[in-house]
């Protein structure tokens, strides 16, 4: 009987997944309103929309042992305006994500009711052609994983690995200033500059984060930070990153010897090969923490790479994606290793499409741990 069931479940989720890829295919198939822009007196307004409908299945725990548990929400929903003011730039962009968790209510079981939140929030003032001042509310330049839009990635998300720098405060948005420059016609790009640190438990802190970041481009400089391009031209570009924060205060005493540091190194290439495209990207990071008062640092080791294939006239991309973080022996030690397998169907390139993935984890008594099906409209 129990052998039934999960089968009847299993034969369930396959039905459940085909219906949900047919009505994200309708979704796709219109849609909604492009970029609106409107420009009076030096004044630009650039209007944008990213919607990401997603299915998630999961491997849990159950009586009967691991079973398949599913989820449908919009795992983001964005709002956003930007443009130029007498040559100033700015950009503002809303957030609403996971609305899984909409009820009837302002509070039940199912938690609060999603709210809109500042995701992006900036200024950026020109100091010449080549160098350019932002500040404000925006991404952190430090890792190419993090910096490539999530709209953008080979998988249907961000994998394993881009989560790690949250613990130590290169959170994917945080609020700063900082200089951004570019030399020998977009080649080499920097940014260098100066960031609040969410993971400090207070609003003021003694030194704020340093964090920098150089990209080496020794083929287009056009859109460097996404993982497919379309057309004939070529991308190689090298990157290295940086970070550091001193004097971190204790909560409990006057301690104050605690450090954070990071440094990282990644790259990508993305040719042409026939009628096809070629896409590899690979990044290490190694972070490191030292406690308040003093001692040896805690490190945690990073590394991923991902492949992807552009095929059938560059509308379908296979990929390929392997996360891995190496903990120190200081923290119990041990080596994390995921794996996500899936695809991509472009409609109108990044801005239509629908992507899937599954995710296979060591460590773990299942074959599979997971699968994703999410469609993207990004205008």
């Amino acid at each position: 009987m129990r052998a039934l069931g999960r089968a009847a479940k299993s034969s369930s989720l396959v039905r459940n997944a085909l219906v949900f890829a047919a009505l994200m295919a309708v979704v796709c198939a219109r849609p909604g309103s492009a970029v609106t822009v409107f420009e009076e007196e030096g004044f630009t307004l650039g209007l944008g929309l990213r919607l990401q409908p997603r299915m998630e299945l999961e491997r849990e725990a159950g009586s009967d042992g691991a079973e398949w548990r599913r989820d449908f929400l919009l795992r983001r929903a964005r709002l956003n305006a930007s443009g130029k003011i007498q040559n100033v730039g700015y950009k503002m962009e809303w957030k609403i994500d996971g609305t899984d968790q909409v009820s009837s209510g302002s509070q039940t079981a199912l938690g609060a009711l999603p709210s809109a939140q500042l995701e992006n929030g900036y200024l950026q003032y020109p100091l010449s052609k080549a160098v350019e001042v932002r500040v404000g509310l925006y991404d952190i330049p430090y890792s190419r994983d993090r910096l490539t839009s999530d709209s953008q990635q080979l998988a249907v998300d961000r994998g394993l690995v881009s989560n790690v720098p949250n613990t130590f405060g290169l959170v994917d948005n945080g609020v700063g200033l900082h200089v951004i420059g570019k030399a020998a016609g977009g080649r080499a790009e920097y940014a260098v500059g100066l960031f609040d640190n969410r993971t400090i438990p207070t609003r003021l802190q003694d030194v704020p984060m340093l964090v920098g970041r150089l990209d080496l481009n020794f083929g287009s400089t056009k859109d460097i930070f996404m993982d497919a391009h379309f057309g004939e031209e070529k991308w190689y570009s090298l990157g290295v990153n940086g970070s550091y924060q001193g004097s971190i205060e204790s909560d409990t005493s006057n301690a104050n010897e605690g450090s954070y540091t990071a440094v990282g190194a990644d790259g990508m290439m993305d040719v042409p090969m026939g009628s096809s495209r070629f896409f590899l990207r690979s990044e290490v990071n190694s972070i490191s923490i030292t406690p308040p008062i003093g001692g040896d640092a805690i490190t945690t080791t990073t590394w991923m790479a991902g492949v992807g294939v552009l095929l059938l006239e560059q509308r379908l991309q296979p990929m390929l994606r392997y996360d891995q973080v190496r903990r120190d022996e200081a923290v119990g030690g041990g080596t994390q290793n995921v794996t996500y397998v899936g695809g991509t169907f472009f409609q109108r390139k990044h801005n239509l499409k629908i992507q899937a993935d599954v995710r296979f984890e060591s460590g773990t008594t299942e074959s599979l741990d997971g699968g994703r099906l999410q469609a993207q409209v990004n205008y």
